[in-house]
């Protein structure tokens, strides 16, 4: 597995050099801040937003995909979509993180990692290990790896604590991070 988590490092980097990147380019070139943080921030102020219908839209919108990279781990698509997800993942870290800086300077910084407490505590296993199993899965496909009934029964058995604890983390995104961040908000920013 040290070898799976040194390229998902790697490809995660990656993803996050672009993300500062794009970000700083899309600042200079527009002239004014490209992103959703202040739409979101407003929103959050107003209250508008209930932790259970926080809840519903992350389940549906992340549940698609978790079923998408769930399925495409019995295909060969498994490998290439696990690349472009790191990637993507490190866009979207390294454009927040910059976002956050430009906006507030370092204490952005502070605010930016709020964002992913406490429920980056529970994605980041989760996601590590989800990607890793369904690399090995999909390995099969691409090698001369024969495929039984038992290696079908293993990968959902820890794709279901996989989506467990993927849960779990719904719950602390859409219950406890609110409160987090806007303590957050609210003290430091």
């Amino acid at each position: 597995m040290k070898k799976y988590l040194n390229v998902f490092f790697l490809l995660y980097l990656g993803g996050f050099v672009v993300g500062v990147l794009c970000c700083n380019f899309l600042r200079s070139y527009a002239g004014y801040q490209t992103s959703l943080l202040g739409v979101y921030l407003a929103d959050r102020a107003a209250g508008s937003v209930s932790g259970s219908g926080i809840f519903l839209r992350l389940f549906e919108r992340r549940g698609v995909w978790f079923l998408l990279y769930l399925i495409s781990g019995v295909t060969p698509f498994g490998i290439p979509l696990v690349l472009g997800g790191l990637l993507w993942l490190g866009f979207l870290g390294g454009n927040l993180l910059t976002v956050f800086l430009m906006e507030y300077g370092i204490r952005g910084i502070g605010a930016a990692l709020a964002c992913f407490f406490p429920q980056g505590l529970f994605y980041v296993p989760s996601v590590l290990l989800f990607f890793f199993f369904i690399v090995q899965m999909s390995q099969k496909y691409w090698g001369k790896g024969i495929r039984v009934k038992a290696d079908y029964r293993a990968y959902l058995f820890f794709m279901t604590g996989i989506g467990i604890l993927f849960l779990l983390a719904l719950f602390m995104e859409s219950y406890v991070n609110q409160n987090v961040l806007s303590f957050v908000i609210e003290r430091f920013l």
